[in-house]
């Protein structure tokens, strides 16, 4: 990112490069679930002024359902308080699938200490 920001055009490739093979590994994603939109957070977040445009160029040609144009705000980049929530709730669900009534039983626990 640093290398981008300072206009390094050999660092710039790199990250279109990288945009276009995300871009193609998002659309197969992308016709197989059919979402309504792409999030992109962590270290992509960084990086999308750079990756946006590839990897959207390579979501309109190959996404089949025709609505993944470029500017279409379909692809994005998570905000870092999103990241937080989103990964908090994936550890809760993992917890609910793992042992649903252990995780209940838990719940009843904690809300009688209330």
């Amino acid at each position: 990112e640093r290398r981008a920001l300072e206009g390094d055009d050999q660092a710039r490739a790199a990250i279109a490069a990288a945009g276009r093979t995300l871009g193609l590994v998002l659309s197969g994603a992308v016709n197989l679930v059919d979402p309504d939109a792409v999030v992109l957070g962590g270290t992509f977040r960084a990086l999308m002024p750079w990756l946006r445009d590839p990897i959207e160029r390579c979501l309109e040609r190959r996404v089949v359902s025709g609505l993944w144009s470029a500017g279409s705000g379909r692809l994005r980049a998570s905000s870092v308080a999103g990241d937080a929530a989103r990964g908090s709730a994936a550890l809760v669900v993992r917890d609910v699938r793992a042992d649903p009534q252990g995780y209940a039983e838990r719940a009843a626990t904690m809300r009688g200490r209330g």
